[in-house]
């Protein structure tokens, strides 16, 4: 018995019908042409997989209920440790300059977002993981440009003043 003699080609153009992209479309797609007779090689060079990836596929057509075999089963992760309305008013703290909720900093920065979230919320994170609650909440990391300690501001300045642009050919 080969794959797929269970279900029905007009069960996978349904359930295509439901599906609008991503990979479970990938899937329903593969397994339709499969029925209709392609090869394996063929459908792989289609979908930009590997034979083995194919045949995975299929095997969910086989295994599950044909609903839901195209689709992931739930991955375990670690939940939130912030979620709901402590993570929306922590976003909505980030649109503001630290120095609103009495901080000394005009920007938010990593190690002020961590140090922010472990005495608000009593939650400690990575640093890793600040740069990414930030990308979530529109903001990016603004650091500033290196100046060498032993730099002169007066000399920079002059420097500026009488160095002129090239002017465009």
């Amino acid at each position: 018995m080969g794959r797929l003699d269970e279900v029905a080609l007009e069960e996978l153009y349904e359930v295509k019908e439901e599906i609008d992209e991503g990979k479970p479309r990938e899937r329903v797609l593969a397994a339709i042409g499969r029925k209709q007779g392609d090869h394996l090689d063929t459908l792989a060079e289609r979908h930009d997989v590997v034979e083995k990836t194919i045949r995975n596929w299929l095997d969910r057509f086989e295994e599950e209920p044909i609903e839901q075999a195209p689709y992931d089963a739930p991955r375990p992760g670690h939940p939130g440790k912030i979620k709901g309305q402590d993570r929306e008013q922590l976003f909505e703290q980030l649109q503001q300059p630290p120095t609103e909720l009495g901080y000394d900093q005009q920007a938010w920065s990593a190690k002020l977002l961590l140090h922010h979230v472990k005495e608000e919320y009593g939650v400690e994170y990575h640093e890793n993981y600040a740069y990414e609650l930030l990308r979530e909440a529109g903001l990016s990391l603004r650091t500033a440009r290196p100046q060498h300690h032993e730099a002169d501001p007066e000399e920079k300045a002059e420097f500026q003043q009488t160095v002129k642009k090239n002017e465009p050919n």
